[in-house]
């Protein structure tokens, strides 16, 4: 055995500092230490154990999840009941961990961020309640539980996604409160984040998949046709574009479509989820536009690899139906086929890790988990 082998490069002493960070909640930077002087990035980090990192991470916005519910008052309880349902349903919490992760990137700890972490999950959840509604994509299953409108009534689970959006800014202004944090970041984020949720973003990305039904099917016109025509007898006459994309985009191809779809309806909130913590920490210029363009590919990525799995998994697998395929839904795998799909994922996945090497005012121990989650978006299987 070399004697002069520095103890700081010992795998099982890292990983004794990281079990000790996690019980105690010791900032990433006091607990991560250089296992090689040599390795400028930690992509390849072996001695970082992102699993229990995302665990600790979303052990904490859960705790805190419920604490803001019951803050609510003057609330009917049967509300509270129904918002703080799905909250507490389950799930990755990958949203939320990922503002902790870039806000530690830049230097803070996962306390300053709290507020916004939980109120990124919070418009999740309200996105997934409203999703799941007979209007929208009809599920019965999301997490392995019963959807809200099959426990509370579609009128109750109308409510509680109208509860839980409106409830997400008075919990994110709270952000402002924190010392480390201030007024001035937290209204540069909030701001940003209600960009990425609204029509320009989440939203927008919303709109375009319910007509974009039908376009993954040989059937696609008629289908739309169908839609159109329990709407209003005005809208018959209107080009396909006019439902789908917005008027900068020029060509509805259903790559177009596709591409628009997956980057605001899911992708707009991881971005909106990476932006926020890296904003929060007063992230700005070249070193800002690096990490959005992380966020861009992994957003993308998670869409692709949630394609896939509609096609590769179980209903059980997934704690939700299958439901991309039945209702004819425009995919990467119905456009490009599983391998075809793969190695997009695989593509964006070098993207995401070249632009976490391109950022300056980090400290490059502090991207282990950032690194870690582009790396899980791929590879999970749930």
């Amino acid at each position: 055995m070399n004697k002069n082998r520095n103890i700081r490069t010992c795998p099982m002493f890292v990983s004794f500092l990281y079990i000790m960070y996690n019980k105690r909640n010791i900032p990433l930077e006091v607990a991560m230490t250089k296992v090689s002087r040599k390795n400028k990035t930690l992509k390849n980090h072996s001695a970082f154990d992102f699993d229990a990192y995302l665990k600790n991470r979303a052990a904490l916005v859960e705790k805190n999840l419920s604490k803001f519910i019951n803050k609510i008052p003057n609330a009917p309880k049967i509300l509270t009941d129904a918002m703080d349902y799905s909250l507490q349903a389950g799930g990755k919490r990958v949203r939320p961990v990922l503002v902790i992760a870039a806000a530690e990137a830049f230097g803070k700890k996962a306390t300053d961020v709290l507020p916004a972490a939980c109120a990124l999950e919070m418009l999740h959840t309200y996105s997934l309640i409203h999703d799941d509604l007979p209007c929208m994509d009809n599920d019965d299953l999301r997490r392995g539980k019963p959807t809200n409108h099959k426990v509370f009534g579609e009128d109750l689970a109308l409510l509680a996604g109208d509860a839980l959006l409106t409830y997400v800014f008075e919990v994110f202004a709270q952000n402002g409160k924190v010392k480390n944090i201030g007024a001035e970041n937290t209204l540069a984020s909030l701001q940003n984040f209600a960009h990425r949720a609204g029509a320009s973003g989440m939203v927008g990305g919303q709109t375009a998949d319910v007509y974009a039904e039908g376009m993954g099917t040989q059937d696609a016109a008629s289908v739309r046709a169908e839609k159109i025509k329990k709407i209003s007898k005005k809208l018959a006459g209107k080009n396909l574009h006019y439902f789908l994309l917005p008027p900068a985009v020029k060509e509805t191809t259903p790559e177009n479509v596709l591409r628009y779809i997956h980057a605001n309806k899911t992708g707009a909130l991881i971005r909106a989820s990476v932006e926020t913590g890296a904003l929060l920490a007063g992230a700005r210029g070249a070193d800002l536009k690096h990490i959005q363009q992380y966020a861009d590919c992994i957003g993308l990525v998670f869409q692709i690899v949630d394609d896939i799995l509609d096609v590769t998994a179980t209903a059980k697998q997934l704690g939700k139906s299958n439901s991309d395929e039945q209702n004819g839904k425009l995919t990467f795998v119905s456009l490009f086929g599983l391998e075809g799909s793969r190695k997009h994922a695989q593509l964006l996945i070098a993207k995401a890790q070249k632009a976490l090497d391109s950022l300056k005012n980090v400290k490059r121990k502090n991207l282990a988990p950032l690194y870690g989650m582009a790396e899980f978006f791929k590879t999970r299987t749930y």
